[in-house]
């Protein structure tokens, strides 16, 4: 970024524009109580030479039924048993070769020493297969269907007749499973008022999106794209209205950040970067099945203190949970919590927008929780002690960047060295890369979500993060990805249609061993 003052402010004032650079709480419990089942007792593995010949080929007393598992970047939803017999780059871990030979019809094949070992050599090789039991999957690899079933399905009530099953194998509680969807910014003025308000399409359009095509792109150069271009894009709906809502919904939990004060006295902005969003548009949350929002970010002071009073009141009532900001340091450190049957998840948000400091609340002073690793380090340990598992959403660094910053990796690795188990973060205005640290998935930033910056393809796509939870821990995760259209509908990118180029760059962009088969994809 250049130094010069002038450059500066510019930026300042561009932020969050919906036109392009001119260059180019208190905690909240919910949900009822699901019986979990006794924990699995830890299984210890052998590591003498001896114990690594016959014991690691010995069947496991108790077994689990397999998944097949490919490469986080892969497109694949299922895989046919025919195609499990004739793959040729299938590895499994060799105490379940003879197991899975026999249920495949085949004896060729490739053994590894464990269940890690092939989640390791999948988890690097794109286009290769393994076999695994599912609960050693983990968020790094994608677990496939079989035939269309999925064992990883939140709710499934049976799965008799699964292919890869041995007699009397183990099988996730379908009641155990939930999904959470993690989706990036809202706002509540310009384009979402322009559209439901202003063109009187009504409080379902936002959320009436289906599946979307992108029909034509022509890049065009950008100042502020690290990648010096961004692309002008078209696009038709295919069908399908109301999938977005459907699937928001449909999950056990839905978080995104709030990214305006939401006030009586609204004053409606078409083009400013000062946002108050319209109380009438409040109803989009709620049929966006949001149980919580994060107000850790630089525009929830945008009506000024009275206006987050007002916001957090309206929240409240609205029975949303709020984290991030407050009336005080200690109350917006609060953070949120849910109860996903006898699982309890936390979540925390924290802002650290440069030239935004002046926002950071004080024990005296209204604000946001400043993005410090002190303070964010403290915040974790407390609330692990509460709490199955804990998330940080941190709203943060530049915009119009895929590529995470250092700081930024700095930041998200301290949370999980810390405890968190997920972080996920904002405010990039367009996706950036994903991690997999330590076991522990970071998506450093979703793009937006109901916000009206339509000057590009890129601001115009977001993801939402998707993470399949088994009783308290993270075993699957995603980047759905979408487009905006008429600056407030998102509508999803299937693989053919715009989606998998989209997901191209996120991965490009990532971190971790998991990626660097990939380069940076700069179409």
């Amino acid at each position: 970024m250049k130094v010069a003052m002038l450059v500066c402010l510019a930026m300042l004032i561009v932020s969050c524009s919906a036109d392009p650079p001119e260059e180019q709480a208190s905690s909240n419990e919910t949900g009822a109580s699901v019986s979990k089942p006794e924990a699995k007792p830890e299984t210890t593995t052998e590591t003498s030479s001896e114990a690594n010949g016959e014991a690691d080929r010995k069947p496991p007393e108790s077994r689990a039924a397999v998944v097949p598992v490919t490469h986080l970047a892969s497109t694949r939803e299922t895989v046919s048993m025919e195609e499990l017999s004739g793959e040729r780059d299938l590895t499994v871990p060799s105490a379940y070769g003879e197991m899975a030979e026999k249920l495949l019809g085949r004896s060729d094949l490739d053994g590894l020493d464990s269940s890690e070992a092939v989640v390791d050599r999948v988890s690097r090789t794109p286009g290769a297969l393994g076999l695994v039991p599912w609960d050693e999957a983990g968020p790094r690899v994608k677990v496939l269907a079989v035939g269309g079933e999925s064992l990883l399905e939140p709710g499934a009530a049976s799965h008799e007749g699964y292919p890869l099953a041995p007699d009397g194998a183990t099988f996730p509680d379908g009641e155990e499973l939930r999904r959470v969807v993690v989706a990036g910014d809202i706002v509540l003025d310009r384009g979402q008022n322009y559209t439901v308000i202003q063109q009187d399409l009504g409080l379902d359009f936002p959320l009436d999106g289906g599946y979307a095509e992108i029909t034509s792109r022509e890049a065009e150069p950008s100042y502020y794209s690290e990648t010096g271009t961004v692309h002008q894009f078209t696009a038709e709906r295919l069908g399908e209205t109301g999938e977005v809502r459907e699937y928001l919904r449909g999950a056990d939990l839905t978080l995104a950040n709030f990214e305006n004060p939401v006030i009586r006295n609204a004053v409606y902005h078409p083009n400013a970067t000062t946002f108050t969003g319209d109380l009438r548009l409040m109803p989009i949350l709620r049929q966006a099945g949001i149980d919580g929002v994060t107000l850790g970010n630089n525009h929830v002071l945008d009506a000024g203190v009275s206006g987050l009073d007002e916001t957090l009141g309206h929240l409240d009532d609205a029975g949303i949970s709020h984290a991030g900001a407050g009336m005080g340091l200690d109350e917006a450190r609060e953070p949120m919590i849910f109860s996903l049957g006898e699982t309890k998840v936390g979540a925390l948000s924290y802002h650290g927008v440069p030239s935004y400091e002046w926002s950071w609340a004080t024990e005296t002073v209204p604000g946001t929780v400043p993005l410090l690793e002190r303070v964010m380090r403290e915040d974790v340990k407390r609330l692990a002690r509460r709490v199955d598992l804990v998330a940080v959403m941190p709203h943060w660094g530049k915009e119009y960047i895929a590529t995470p910053e250092p700081g930024q990796v700095d930041f998200a690795r301290a949370a999980v060295d810390a405890g968190a188990d997920l972080v996920i973060g904002g405010h990039a205005h367009w996706p950036k890369g994903i991690e997999v640290y330590r076991g522990k998935p970071i998506f450093y930033g979703v793009g937006n979500f109901l916000l009206d910056q339509s000057w590009s393809e890129e601001t115009s796509t977001g993801i939402f993060a998707e993470i399949t939870l088994y009783e308290d821990r993270v075993i699957q995760t995603q980047p759905v990805p979408f487009i905006i259209l008429d600056q407030a509908q998102p509508n999803f990118l299937a693989p053919q249609t715009g989606g998998d180029r989209a997901l191209r760059k996120v991965y490009s962009a990532s971190l971790g061993p998991e990626f660097q088969s990939y380069k940076r994809a700069r179409d």
